[in-house]
């Protein structure tokens, strides 16, 4: 069923015959959400025990407009991760014991005297004396733990392609289904009027090569995440574990920190002052699927067999799945706000879930601290979708670099067409 399905999306990706729109990025848009409808309606019906074939699921594709196809994955995204982040309570946390949370801390306006003494105050986190305990487990042994569970886990070890470039490769231990969730992408997050406040503007790719782009114009920087880290913390932006190197000494991190210019106020330009991720939030750093900036683009001859998937976590209501959601928006609502008005925003199909009911769900961390409010609703991020069945091998995803810059010498064009509608 999964290579018919990869039959069908091939044939509508040349014709773009089921798209009634002229504008080529947007084409190319509603073509990646229809393979990622397919592919998740696939592994829903493999997960049930259904047998719906591919030509039914073509049917019931041209049947469902595309607005509605982009509610559908998002439900389907995320019931996927709802059930992931089920699989790591249980692995993770100790028994709740249920208290009375704190109210959250008064948050103080930092002294406008530090600022013209040109001193950056340290940044607040708040006290959370309630905060559920979690079992001293290290990032290994929640993967082991994981992929008993769910099937699957991820872990990092030189990739496979031979280039003296290529580093450190993302790989799967395990099996998934096509349309699986095998990864989320972590990291800062950035809208378009904020870009001037990514490190190293205006050449923020010089020296990161862990920045992704989604069609909204938002980008995502893995490289503040890391390789993740042996706990759950409050995390701000702060550069983790190296990406590059074992290393992991106190005195390269320190480093990494010290360049960090996400979790202080600070000067920029003229005097400016502005904000960094917004006081953070309460993550497991030992997630085994938080990894999805370690992907590489596959080599010649080679397709990829993930595929990036816009996603929108609803914090209302979900805040018990808040903790497994690996990422931190830069800055605030209201300039996320002035995008949604701009010619760069697509509505990825956010809709409103309806809360828990409070019996069917364990209390997490983020329930039992009921952290300060930050004024952010809703993560736009990103996961990466299996594009056929995975088992035991390295993770491949299409970069589609703009065929507008210079391209690496490692870069081979997967589909030289769908990047030239990517970047129209």
């Amino acid at each position: 069923m999964a290579a018919a399905i990869r039959k069908m999306w091939d044939t509508w990706s040349r014709t773009g015959s089921l798209f009634g729109t002229v504008d080529k990025r947007r084409l190319q848009h509603e073509i990646d959400t229809h393979k990622l409808f397919l592919l998740t309606s696939f592994q829903r019906e493999a997960v049930s025990g259904k047998t719906e074939n591919a030509e039914d699921l073509a049917k019931l594709a041209e049947a469902t407009p595309f607005e509605e196809q982009q509610l559908q994955v998002q439900e389907l995204v995320h019931g996927q991760i709802k059930h992931m982040a089920r699989i790591l309570d249980d692995v993770l946390l100790k028994d709740p014991v249920i208290e009375k949370p704190s109210p959250p801390p008064e948050k103080k306006r930092p002294s406008g005297l530090l600022f013209a003494l040109g001193r950056q105050p340290e940044p607040e986190v708040p006290s959370r004396a309630d905060v559920v305990e979690t079992k001293q487990l290290n990032r290994d042994q929640v993967a082991a733990a994981f992929r008993e569970r769910m099937g699957f886990t991820l872990h990092l070890k030189r990739s496979g392609i031979a280039h003296e470039e290529a580093g450190t490769g993302l790989f799967i231990s395990g099996r998934a289904e096509p349309g699986t969730v095998v990864s989320m992408y972590p990291g800062v997050i950035y809208s378009p009027s904020q870009y001037r406040y990514m490190p190293g503007y205006p050449k923020v790719d010089v020296d990161n090569g862990y920045l992704i782009s989604r069609y909204d114009g938002l980008v995502v920087d893995g490289k503040p995440w890391g390789r993740g880290d042996d706990k759950r913390e409050w995390w701000d932006g702060l550069y983790g574990n190296p990406l590059d190197t074992q290393d992991g000494s106190d005195e390269k991190i320190a480093e990494l920190k010290r360049r960090s210019p996400l979790s202080f106020w600070q000067f920029v330009g003229g005097g400016k002052v502005i904000q960094g991720p917004l006081e953070g939030a309460e993550l497991e750093r030992r997630s085994p699927i938080a990894l999805g900036h370690f992907a590489n683009h596959p080599p010649e001859g080679v397709q990829p067999n993930v595929m990036i998937c816009p996603y929108t976590f609803s914090i209302p209501g979900q805040q018990s799945m808040r903790a497994y959601i690996p990422n931190v928006m830069f800055g605030n609502d209201e300039e996320l706000d002035m995008q949604r008005r701009g010619p760069l925003w697509i509505n990825e199909g956010k809709k409103e879930r309806p809360e828990e009911p409070e019996d069917s769900r364990r209390l997490s961390t983020v329930e039992m601290a009921e952290q300060p409010s930050t004024g952010i609703s809703d993560v736009h991020t990103l996961v990466l979708v299996a594009t056929r069945e995975v088992h035991d091998e390295e993770l491949y995803l299409n970069y589609r670099l703009s065929s507008y810059i210079q391209q690496p010498s490692w870069y081979h064009p997967v589909n030289v067409e769908e990047e030239k509608r990517r970047w129209d």
